[in-house]
């Protein structure tokens, strides 16, 4: 598994954060480490009007993402993620912060790496029906600022 100072010489942003979760959660974590699954990404895609794609999941704002299977690479894996959570195609551009999440649930921890990267769409034709069978997603939508309940509102702040 790699570390931050993996990316230090690199041009973007490197941070760690810990997030407190269920045992579900860690749980989760571990077992996509069991299977070699490091890494999850997410976008930050911006239109020609400056605006931000976001989902609403869960009662907050993100940028959409998630999960790098075993058989994509991240850079497949971003382009995916917004795609069935948004219905955007995009062009994925650099990658612009690693962050390593540390998750916990008060008396277990479990780490994973999420790339940020920066993309640009196709269209900005959203889904009518956002995500897949299962996901949280309540909607998605371009908002021309960053909303204050808004997961990682000062990460997406700094790359914008």
């Amino acid at each position: 598994m790699p570390t931050l100072a993996d990316f230090a010489d690199r041009d973007l942003l490197t941070r760690r954060v810990t997030r407190e979760t269920d045992a579900a959660g860690v749980d989760g974590v571990r077992a996509r480490a069991d299977r070699g699954l490091h890494w999850a990404v997410g976008a930050l895609v911006t239109d020609p009007a400056d605006r931000i794609l976001f989902v609403y999941e869960d009662d907050i704002w993100k940028l959409p993402g998630g999960g790098v299977e075993g058989s994509e690479n991240r850079r497949e894996a971003v382009r995916r993620e917004v795609c069935e959570e948004t219905g955007v195609n995009i062009t994925v551009d650099e990658l612009a912060a690693v962050t390593e999440v540390t998750v916990t649930d008060g008396g277990r921890e479990a780490t994973f790496f999420f790339g940020t990267y920066r993309g640009t769409p196709a269209s900005t034709t959203l889904a009518s029906d956002p995500g897949l069978d299962g996901e949280g997603i309540e909607t998605v939508r371009w908002r021309e600022s960053v909303p204050e309940n808004c997961l990682d509102e000062t990460l997406v702040r700094r790359l914008r």
